[in-house]
């Protein structure tokens, strides 16, 4: 009768694998952070235009507000999912 031990796991193998996690999950956030930024320059600028009867250009909602958000957002998730990994990680071991 065999025994059945779980196996552990190489170290390599390991840290690959906490690094794809880290990274997809900066990866959704940035994406989701972009298009969150996005909606809500777009609402911003065109309530803007009717308020103040003009035509906004809607270049600004990606340059100065999508864009520098979906980078604050993906900072904010990769340092976030780096300490989740890390905790996680010295809890298993």
């Amino acid at each position: 009768m065999h025994s059945t031990l779980p196996r552990s796991r190489s170290a390599v193998s390991l840290l690959f694998t906490s690094t794809v996690r880290v990274l997809f999950t900066t990866l959704i956030f940035t994406a989701g952070g972009m298009g969150l930024g996005l909606l809500l320059a777009i609402i911003g600028m065109v309530t803007y235009g009717l308020v103040a009867g003009v035509q906004p250009d809607m270049r600004d909602a990606y340059r100065h507000v999508a864009i520098p958000f979906a980078i604050t957002v993906g900072c904010a998730a990769f340092v976030g999912a780096l300490v989740l990994e890390i905790r996680a990680r010295r809890t298993r071991t």
